[in-house]
């Protein structure tokens, strides 16, 4: 930047040699010219050399920046509380990162190719100026840069809580848009169609009144900025042509010193541009260090170390378990909750609504924070880190997680280890899913779209239940996994989960609302308002007054 600024001064030195040395004699020839001319072609050839380096310099670091920065982002979210999500739309999140991201790029690459060079080549035209001029030109003349820099530190200081609302109103539309796109199929259905236009176009035109107020502020102070160049322009070319025809300076010095102050103003005119522009990145880079700095989900916390309990004979224990949303601190939703589970256990969970089936799942998964005591393998669950936990414990949801990736490469997701063809077939066999996958052009290679989209809601959740047939885990939790299958697929996938359960004595914990699902469990606990209110065999609670009787039978309002 040093030696492109100092390059760049030479082109109006050069012309203004030219004028003095050679067109003021008469009769010169044209020869003597020619040197001048080359000399001026080097130095631009030169310089532009030089910047294309630094442009690929500064583009090789923005891109590893970028890299890197996406990254953080992504792990700082996918390490995120889950009540994170909750409190921010998928699509404000979306549309939040890319621009932080963006406007964390920009912002160094305004600094190294556009800031730093306009500074460089500012003070190389100003020691030119005063080379060029007298001191008592010179001087008055640098007032050009005070008086456009607090023009434009003005109008930086007034537009940017605009930006910031900008940028929030951005958000708020992209989480719009997601969620009506997310919605599709209920918006046809309620033909909805004209009040989510008029839903979203108030939101659009909130945000349109803010851009044009934006903008006419923007419209004046660049008119302030033109005036300041416009006049100080005029009293350098009418200054220096007086003093010319004073002959205290020469008529070269008279183009040399505009060429230099255009050089001056030019950097003055892109810092006007760049600080505009660093304002506004400031604000997406400060917001990308705050998605950054999430705090981690306490899961991720762990402190102290593995205490085990000596209680080898139960693979889950739960005493005292009090578990309410952090948004919603006085409902409390498991209400001093005790259980213990036997290793090799077939536990079923049912109960109405609401009862707390999946807060206490989500507790013992440790992806919700409760209060009391939970231990895993003879392990309070505080001491585990999330690896430890996943070698221990697995989950099967009703709406199961599938990548946009191959059909091999959902059924191997989450696996640590390496896995032969083979182990993924016979997963498939046993989740029972192999034939469609066979019936395939590609079979195991075929593609499956974003959330499994093409694929039907049984066969999704087939897929997932194929990952637990590779992964044998210790703990095997089945939240509503089979509610999407037909009753033979449904049959001969109980019957492989039932295997593995005895080939490796997991400890199997499945809810259901489809009563029949958890005929074969060892024990069925019934839960309501947060507490066991039936414990027993499928057979008994059906028989039994209370409300698995009432779920079974219909009665249950």
């Amino acid at each position: 930047m040093i030696v492109s600024a100092a390059l760049t001064q030479l082109t109006p030195k050069a012309i203004g040699w030219l004028t003095d040395d050679i067109l003021n004699v008469n009769g010169v020839s044209f020869d003597k010219i020619i040197p001048f001319l080359v000399l001026i072609l080097v130095v631009n050839v030169v310089n532009e050399l030089i910047k294309i380096i630094r442009r690929v310099m500064v583009e090789d670091v923005a891109t590893r920046t970028e890299k890197k920065a996406r990254g953080m982002v992504i792990q700082s979210l996918l390490m995120a509380p889950l009540s994170y999500f909750r409190k921010n739309m998928t699509g404000n999140i979306h549309g939040r990162l890319n621009r932080c991201l963006d406007g964390t790029i920009k912002l160094e690459k305004l600094l190294f190719m556009d800031f730093a060079p306009a500074v460089f080549n500012s003070l190389a035209a100003v020691v030119t100026f005063f080379t060029t001029l007298p001191v008592t030109l010179a001087l008055p003349m640098l007032l050009v840069v005070p008086i456009g820099i607090s023009i434009v530190m003005k109008q930086i200081s007034s537009q940017k809580g605009i930006r910031v609302q900008l940028l929030e109103s951005k958000s708020e539309i992209d989480g719009t848009i997601v969620e009506l796109i997310n919605g599709i199929e209920v918006i046809r259905i309620c033909d909805s169609v004209d009040f989510e236009i008029c839903r979203f176009d108030d939101k659009s035109e909130f945000l349109r009144k803010k851009e044009m107020n934006h903008h006419k502020a923007m419209a004046f102070y660049d008119c302030l900025k033109f005036i300041n160049q416009a006049v100080f322009t005029v009293l350098i070319i009418g200054i220096s042509t007086y003093l010319a025809t004073q002959h205290i300076i020469t008529v070269g010095s008279v183009l040399t010193a505009y060429l230099c102050f255009n050089q001056l103003i030019k950097p003055l005119e892109e810092l006007h541009r760049i600080f505009d522009e660093v304002a506004e990145c400031t604000v997406l880079a400060e917001d990308f260090f705050d998605m950054v700095e999430i705090p981690h989900d306490f899961s991720y916390h762990v402190d102290q170390p593995q205490c085990s309990q000596n209680d080898s004979h139960l693979i889950i224990k739960i005493s005292n378990l009090n578990f309410y949303y952090p948004e919603d601190k006085k409902h409390l939703i498991l209400d001093h909750f005790n259980l213990n589970i036997e290793k090799g256990m077939y536990l079923g969970i049912a109960g109405p609504s609401g009862c707390g089936k999946s807060s206490l799942i989500k507790s013992i998964c440790k992806l919700e924070q409760s209060a009391g005591h939970i231990s895993l393998d003879d392990i309070e669950i505080e001491y585990l880190t999330r690896k430890e936990i996943s070698e221990i414990l697995a989950l099967v949801p009703q709406n199961p997680f599938l990548i946009a990736g191959t059909i091999y490469e959902n059924i191997v997701y989450g696996v640590d280890r390496d896995v032969t063809r083979e182990e993924v077939e016979e997963a498939a066999r046993k989740a029972y899913i192999l034939d469609y996958i066979n019936s395939l052009p590609e079979r195991f290679d075929f593609m499956v779209s974003e959330g499994g989209n093409n694929l039907s809601g049984g066969q999704r959740q087939r897929i997932a239940i194929a990952r637990i047939f590779l992964r044998k885990p210790k703990i095997l939790i089945l939240d509503e996994a089979t509610s999407a299958l037909d009753n033979t697929s449904e049959k001969h996938i109980q019957m492989e989960i039932e295997k593995l359960q005895k080939e490796n004595n997991t400890t199997i914990i499945a809810i259901a609302h489809r009563l029949t699902t958890l005929k074969n469990c060892d024990r069925i606990i019934v839960l309501n308002n947060g507490i066991i209110e039936q414990d027993g065999q499928f057979d008994e609670l059906v028989e039994k007054e209370g409300i698995f009787s009432d779920m079974y039978y219909g009665r249950l309002k």
